[in-house]
């Protein structure tokens, strides 16, 4: 009887007998030594490398058992998240998010703390600090951006030099390289109910190649005092170029349109990346004026409402160009309708340049009621007395309006609204306010 095939080798190949020369196979011994180790090694080629595999995830998994903690991080996510957050780690609650929440926050709106910019300037102008202070009277904690904790120091000594208490302005450290913090800090929203998010652009200066590098970067800083993610919309935006009503609607300049163009970007590229990165409804683009170096909205107008904007106004006498192109954007911006209704728009007057430099009732601070104008000396009192009127019979009851000296701001291009940055209500701030001096034993 003829012996039974031997099952298949899953090669393909019959298994045969035994590789050392059972009974029955007539080949000689040294053929049968070399075929052993040919078949010995063509197994080990196709199952050891599994065999070593599983031996290292078997050791693996012991190691895991034996050593890590049993409520430790369960992922490389966790583990990164635990890290980022690290002294931060207790922060309160964040209160429940309000639908306006989930856009590019308004400054109409409550605030959590607003950040002025100070670094070298502290000592040049250090009224202007102590009188925005003064005239935010801790409606909302107020904090100075230092470049050092001996500028910082500095700061504690100014506000206690002019009898204000400790916390009528705090100073926090985050390098950068310019006081003009509204350009370069990130914007904040939330993206779900419970957490929110910075969001960063790419920040040039008017060269496009002046070193202000510090100023990209500090958004780093600012989201891991904060406790937030950030994240990178890759345009060229700066913060005095977008105004935001809160509900889904922002207003900027064409600059950023043409500024963008230079990477490639298409405006309807651009307005799509608004939208996916800001969750946006609508962006509209308004011309600036002619002549002012900055290109920025916030020059020439600003909102106090959902949809109540307030526009800048020139005689056509001194300036016809610059005064068509403010009649053009406020007839733009009244034909915009919001989800509480047509854009309504009161006009203000702008005051007269100071030779080259350009001066507006715009570049405002608005801190959960008080509303803080840019005051210029040599202006004739009935202007900045209109310009007060205007906010005054705008703003909603119980906010109120202060002036502040800004001279020394208007002769290096910039005025209030440029050197501050405004962290919405629905952030927490604690993280910022254990960095902060002077140190409080108790944070109200």
């Amino acid at each position: 009887m003829s012996r039974k095939e031997s099952p298949r080798h899953p090669s393909g190949k019959s298994s045969g007998s035994d590789a050392t020369g059972a009974e029955g196979d007539t080949r000689p011994r040294s053929v049968v030594l070399k075929l052993s180790r040919l078949v010995t090694g063509k197994a080990f080629n196709r199952y050891g490398y599994s065999l070593f595999a599983l031996f290292i995830f078997l050791s693996g998994v012991y190691f895991g058992i034996t050593y890590l903690p049993a409520d430790g991080p369960h992922s490389s996510e966790e583990a990164k998240e635990k890290e980022f957050s690290g002294e931060i780690e207790d922060r309160t609650v964040l209160p429940s998010s309000r639908p306006e929440d989930f856009f590019p926050a308004s400054e109409f709106r409550p605030q959590a703390a607003i950040l002025i910019g100070c670094q070298n300037n502290l000592n040049v102008t250090p009224e202007l600090y102590v009188d925005i202070a003064k005239a935010i009277d801790r409606r909302v904690p107020l904090l100075g951006v230092v470049n050092t904790e001996a500028q910082a120091e500095e700061g504690v000594r100014l506000i206690r030099e002019y009898g204000l208490p400790g916390d009528a302005m705090r100073f926090v450290v985050l390098p950068s390289s310019s006081m003009w913090i509204r350009d370069y800090a990130p914007m904040i929203l939330r993206y779900d109910s419970e957490r929110s998010v910075m969001v960063d652009a790419k920040y040039h200066t008017r060269t496009m190649r002046e070193n202000r590098k510090k100023d990209d970067f500090m958004g780093f800083d600012l989201a891991r005092m904060l406790g937030l993610p950030l994240r990178s919309i890759p345009i060229v935006l700066e913060g005095g170029n977008v105004i935001s009503n809160g509900d889904g609607m922002l207003l900027t300049s064409v600059k950023t349109v043409l500024e963008n163009k230079k990477s490639r970007y298409e405006r309807d590229q651009i307005m799509h990346m608004f939208n996916d990165f800001l969750g946006v409804n609508s962006v509209y683009t308004v011309t600036p004026l002619v002549g002012e170096p900055n290109g920025h909205t916030d020059m020439f107008m600003t909102m106090v409402d959902k949809n109540l904007a307030i526009v800048g106004e020139i005689d056509p006498m001194v300036d016809p160009t610059n005064s068509a192109i403010l009649e053009a954007n406020a007839k733009f911006l009244s034909t915009i309708t919001t989800s509480a209704g047509p854009i309504r728009v009161r006009r203000i007057p702008m005051p007269p340049r100071w030779g080259e430099h350009w001066r507006s009732y715009t570049n405002v601070i608005m801190a959960n009621g008080v509303l803080l104008m840019p005051s210029f000396s040599g202006v004739d009192p009935e202007i900045e007395a209109r310009a007060e009127a205007v906010y005054r019979s705008s703003l909603p009851e119980g906010w109120v309006v202060k002036r502040i000296n800004c001279d020394k701001l208007v002769n290096l291009n910039g005025q209030l609204h440029c050197i501050s940055y405004n962290i919405p209500g629905f952030v927490s701030i604690e993280g910022l306010l254990r960095k902060a001096k002077p140190i409080m034993t108790v944070i109200e």
